[in-house]
């Protein structure tokens, strides 16, 4: 066992820091290896859990639904009597679809939502009129797409039935009664009350300051590994220390029978797994992400194992769940039970494309783990191509079809690649679909079979001249965030472009680090979201405004404004830092930002600044240079030519330049 752990912890270590932990029916124990620190955290560090978060908020609302006071079928609005949404399907929402993913609010996460060194109430207190605005983006219940904000409104749900902030329900109703010492949401971090052996993060070589995620119920618990596989335990069939075997039930119960969609729970990510499931093994699995720290924990209830691994650095759940699958895969095995790899099955490819597929033939939009944007796809008599468009590539992916009428990628020489990307076309209530089938190779890991709907063909928008005008002069310019608080770390990547293309009039896609989203015009001030994908490839959708603003500045302008709270200003409007500012006044959520003038650019400044205030410094091409919640920041800032330097800080206060 241990040269099998060893082995499998050695292969992810470079994905970040790892520690993982297996539970039995008991408590927690954790996985002894011969790892030396330099490669593993201590048991005792905390990490954020990201949105394994999700499985604390769920199983706070089972605990009440097993006590009588919640029923998983009611309408939100009977626990939330102040929620409300523009689109009059939201009173059909219920508590079971928030849980599962099938509740179609579009938002997923909100501004000022991941600050370093502070805590701040904002979008807990501003939840209500942060998804007012909102129109949903399909009928609760149609199809189930993963959401942050769901879980969001969970966390007041708990705080209004049980009477008691979600902070304090967390530590009576769930720590406590596992002895779970290190676990609590940011607010209990940032005061002490869980120790102060938060764990080491860096953006590259750089230390940064630590960052609190504000959205508790969805992804802001922190805790050990050892506390989130003892957490895990509660799962386990017969243990009813936190929820009843009739509750456990209900949340590892699919969504939906058919497997063409994700199999999500109440709660968990799958509750099924092909590998495990060939076996008459049931494991369950949730995985979660954040900048600096992901997260993954799995059970097998009725094995009475639960795996927890907790990473920092530049990983991903997918890492971690694979790691969480190797140590799974051990432990399953003491109880001899052995797992194997699935081994996809190799597609016949065919030589001739039949006309039928002609049909298929237009613009989509896609989002998947390749390729996220809008696309054309062609074909001739021996493939199909996509091509992706609004970006430089100009080389079209090629695939070829099988015999059960898919397209598999294939390389230049014709050959399928190792990551083997499947895709299906399928027509439902007159829309066609493109369904992905997925299977991935992690050397010294395994592999992961993944498949979900994927892409959508997209209508034609005619729009009039005077609207396809306005946004192409749009897209001349780059838009950059500036009404987040000082402390957010979207500070880090807040530049936004608007594309056109004449090859997809009447939309347009919206670009920055986080991703691309494709949006249909409406008229020469508005854009929305179109999408109907069912499935996880529709999430964290948006509306645009483009309206005028004057900032504290006094420069007016455009501001690029998104339905997720997000302002955003054109770098064209910016004032020019010049060497003759010597003073910043700061004017709180509306940063003072500047475009970096040819007389200071390759020069250097000091700042004497408060302490709730920060600074950033970008080049021209809108990379991080310098940030101040970097620990030790230097007080010398170089100043790249062509680039920006943002001031953010509480209103009132004021940033001194020295040169």
């Amino acid at each position: 066992m241990k040269k099998k752990m060893i082995a499998a912890i050695s292969a992810l270590c470079m994905a970040g820091t790892v520690y993982a932990s297996a539970g039995n029916a008991v408590h927690a124990e954790p996985v002894q290896s011969e790892l030396t620190d330099e490669t593993t955290a201590s048991q005792d560090r905390i990490y954020c859990i990201a949105s394994v978060s999700k499985m604390y908020s769920s199983l706070a609302v089972m605990q009440l639904v097993d006590e009588g006071k919640v029923e998983l079928d009611a309408p939100v609005t009977e626990y939330l009597p102040d929620f409300k949404m523009d689109d009059e399907r939201y009173k059909d929402i219920t508590v079971r679809m928030l849980m599962n993913h099938t509740s179609g609010i579009p938002l997923g996460m909100s501004i000022n939502h991941y600050l370093y060194e502070d805590v701040d109430s904002f979008i807990h207190d501003n939840a209500y009129d942060i998804v007012r605005g909102l129109r949903l983006k399909a009928d609760p219940g149609e199809y189930a797409c993963y959401n942050n904000m769901g879980f969001s409104l969970m966390e007041h749900i708990v705080e209004n039935v049980s009477g008691m902030s979600f902070t304090d329900y967390v530590r009576n109703n769930i720590a406590s009664k596992i002895g779970a010492d290190h676990t609590g949401t940011a607010w209990s971090l940032y005061s002490g009350d869980l120790g102060d052996t938060q764990v080491s993060l860096y953006r590259g070589f750089l230390p940064m300051e630590y960052p609190y995620e504000m959205t508790a119920g969805s992804g802001g618990i922190y805790a050990t590994a050892p506390d989130v596989a003892n957490f895990g335990s509660a799962f386990f069939t017969g243990n009813d220390v936190l929820i009843s075997d009739d509750a456990k039930t209900q949340m590892s119960a699919r969504w939906n029978d058919d497997e063409k969609y994700e199999g999500y729970g109440l709660g968990w990510d799958f509750v099924e797994q092909v590998r495990y499931e060939k076996e008459n093994i049931k494991v369950m699995g949730k995985g979660g992400d954040l900048p600096y720290m992901n997260s993954c924990l799995l059970v097998a209830p009725d094995e009475q194992i639960s795996v927890a691994v907790l990473t920092a650095g530049n990983g991903s759940s997918q890492y971690a769940g694979l790691m969480a699958s190797a140590l799974m895969d051990v432990a399953l095995e003491e109880q001899g039970k052995a797992v194997s790899d699935l081994t996809p099955t190799e597609p016949k490819i065919t030589d001739i494309v039949p006309d039928y597929y002609k049909k298929y033939e237009g613009l989509y939009y896609i989002s998947y783990i390749y390729s996220t944007g809008i696309c054309r796809i062609t074909f001739d008599d021996t493939a199909m191509y996509k091509e992706n468009l609004g970006t430089d590539n100009a080389s079209p992916e090629r695939y070829k079809i099988t015999e059960d009428g898919g397209f598999v990628r294939v390389n230049d020489s014709g050959k399928m690649t190792a990551d083997r990307e499947i895709l299906y076309f399928e027509e439902k209530d007159g829309k066609i679909f493109i369904r992905t089938e997925l299977s991935a190779v992690y050397p010294g890991l395994g592999n992961t079979l993944d498949s979900m709907y994927t892409g959508e063909k997209m209508e034609e928008n005619p729009v009039s001249p005077s609207v396809q005008q306005r946004w192409d002069e749009l897209s001349q310019t780059v838009f950059v965030t500036y009404n987040e608080k000082w402390t957010s770390q979207q500070y880090e990547s807040p530049f936004y472009r608007i594309v056109t293309d004449e090859e997809f009039p009447g939309y347009i896609m919206v670009k920055n680090s986080a991703g691309v989203r494709a949006e249909k015009l409406t008229d020469e001030d508005h854009a929305g979201f179109f999408t109907s994908i069912p499935s996880s490839a529709n999430r964290d959708l948006y509306d645009v405004e483009i309206t005028e603003q004057t900032y504290a500045d006094g420069t007016s302008s455009v501001s690029f404004d998104l339905s997720d709270g997000t302002r955003c200003r054109s770098v064209d409007s910016l004032p020019v830092f010049t060497a003759d500012i010597t003073e910043i006044p700061l004017h709180g959520s509306d940063a003072a930002w500047y475009r970096i003038g040819e007389d200071m650019g390759g020069k250097s400044i000091a700042v004497e600044r408060p302490d709730t205030s920060a600074v950033f410094v970008y080049n021209k091409f809108r990379e991080l240079l310098y940030s101040t919640h970097i620990k030790d920041a230097s007080n010398t800032i170089d100043l790249p030519p062509d680039g920006y330097i943002a001031f953010i800080g509480e209103t009132g206060d004021r940033v001194k330049i020295f040169k």
